[in-house]
This record gives C-alpha cells, structure tokens and sequence, in this order.
C-alpha cells in the first residue's frame, strides 16, 4: 500500500520479505522443474554447475544474512517495490534453463494453464496459443554454451570492447557463492510504457523507449537507482519461470500489457549484442534474443534488480 509520497507503507523491517515463505515456494519449483538434485554423498539439494561442482542451495538463514549484511539499502529498496526475492541458480547452465523454461511453457499449455499476462489480478484469464514443436525460440549463435564457453559476459560497464565484464567461470572461481545469486526485483511482469510509470518511495518505475546503453548509465548515474543493476539473462528466466508457475501468466508480453526486456546486466561481446526477451503472440512464442545497445523502441524496456 503506498501513502501521499508514494512510500510504501509498513516496509520497515526484513521480516516483511517473508524469506521462508518465498524461500519455500521457490524451491518447490526449483525442485519440481528438476533444477535441483540432492547430492548422493552430502544428502543436501542444490545445482551442479558448469565446472562441475555441486553447489548447495542457500538456506534461508543464509539469504537473511545476506539481506542483513546490506540491510540499509535492501531496506531502502523495499521501500521502492523491490520485494520479490528472485533465488537464482547462477551456477546453473544457461542452456539446461532455458530447456527447463521451454518445458514448462509446454507443460501449461497442455493443462489449459497458459495465459497473457494481466494488468491486475482480477482481470479475466485469457489463453495464448502456442507452437508446440517449438515454444520458445533462441538466437542460438549467442546464447547456445554462451555461459560454458565464456561467449557471454556479466555485470559489464558498458557495451564495448572495454565492457569490463567477467564471464561466468570469471564470477564462480573465486567465490564460489556466486553459483546462487540472491535478487530482490519488482514483482512487475508488465514493464511500463513511457509516461505510464509509477513513483514509489521517490523512485520512478523504468519506462519504455530508452536504448540498453541509455539505461546502463541511468542506472550507473541516477541516485534512485542506487544499488540497482540490470538482470542476467538466468534471473529474467528465473523470474519467468517463477511468474509462470505461480499465476500461469507469461511476462514481457510486448502484444499484450507489458513491453520487451533488455537484460543490461549481460553483454555478447563478439556480436556486440545485448540480451532481449519477450512473448511473441504472432509467433506463438517466447523469445530470446540480442539488439543493438543503440536499438530503441517504445515497446523496448529493461528488467532491474537488487543483488544481495
């Protein structure tokens, strides 16, 4: 609930996050969709990564440690909107999640379960159609063993040559707790069209019709977007993957209520690409993609988060 200035009210302590609660739902269907096994000698579940090492998932102690370590501006950012906790299998091979996020896709389709997005949640339920033999398609010349072959690069500082990003084995090496990455993100499946955002807690949601390279340094200059960066091509997924299991609703539904998504918090290096994701009603699809840094649309958004 937002009072006169816009603030959420009540956001004034963790424990509004509901950590077990989300923790629990998000390990349903982390273990449901098979993204996570239990190790034959520890006995704990978790992921094995691409170097092959297993990776324990994060107890909710341990995400409230993480939450309290940085506790001012998680706070700050609850404040704001960021309030759904995104748990996110890093570690976790890019190409092994985007099957498990066509898979899904398919498996509600066939249970009558797969809908557009809804701009509030007592809007009707309305089915999308889907091409069965291929439900989601992928430019695979970037994203196919991208994360394994080093192809793709996270956390850059600009699409460049200079980019200053590291690939994955660059982020899991020398801290091995980066195979679960913890993000707070707004719970927003519809990203708004310019002029449409709405102020929370003194920050303007992100709008539409600004190129990759323009929210890259919006995000870097702006000081309402302290502490934020753009999402990886895994935590959009993940969130996806949540959003469908959870409302059996897609998201980035450009067709429909929402907008296209850049994902600024990775970079294709040799094609000089940005991530992008959407829904395709006419191709009866979700995508992912890659634009020009410079490309821009009205339709064209981005997807932020809080990692902790």
């Amino acid at each position: 609930m937002e009072g006169p200035s816009g603030r959420q009210e009540g956001i004034r302590t963790l424990e509004a996050l509901r950590i077990k609660e989300q923790w629990n739902a998000q390990v349903r269907i982390l273990s449901k969709l098979g993204i996570l096994e239990t190790f034959p000698d520890s006995k704990q579940l978790g992921i094995r990564g691409i170097d092959g090492k297993e990776y324990p998932v994060p107890r909710p102690e341990e995400i409230q440690a993480r939450l309290e370590a940085n506790r001012e501006m998680v706070l700050a950012k609850m404040e704001q909107g960021f309030t759904k906790i995104v748990m996110m299998p890093f570690g976790y091979p890019l190409d092994s999640l985007s099957e498990k996020y066509k898979g899904t896709i398919l498996r509600h389709h066939k249970e009558g379960k797969l809908f557009a997005t809804k701009e509030k949640p007592t809007d009707p339920d309305e089915p999308l159609e889907l091409d069965v033999d291929q439900p989601l398609y992928r430019w695979e010349e970037g994203y196919s063993h991208a994360d394994t072959e080093g192809k793709i690069v996270y956390f850059p500082k600009e699409f460049s040559g200079r980019h200053d990003g590291k690939t994955k084995k660059e982020l899991l090496d020398p801290d091995p707790a980066n195979a679960w990455q913890i993000w707070l993100v707004e719970d927003m499946p519809n990203i708004p069209r310019e002029g449409k955002g709405k102020e929370i807690g003194g920050r303007r949601q992100l709008e539409t019709n600004k190129s990759s390279t323009e929210y890259l340094k919006l995000l870097q200059a702006k000081p309402e977007h302290k502490g934020e960066v753009g999402l990886t091509p895994e935590t959009d997924l993940m969130y996806a993957i949540t959003h469908l299991e959870e409302t059996n609703q897609v998201i980035n539904d450009y067709q429909g209520k929402g907008s296209l998504s850049f994902q600024v918090g990775a970079y294709f290096p040799s094609s000089g690409l940005v991530p992008l994701s959407y829904w395709d009603r006419d191709d009866r699809q979700a995508y992912f993609d890659g634009d020009d840094p410079s490309a821009r649309s009205s339709s064209y958004g981005v997807r932020v988060g809080v990692r902790v």
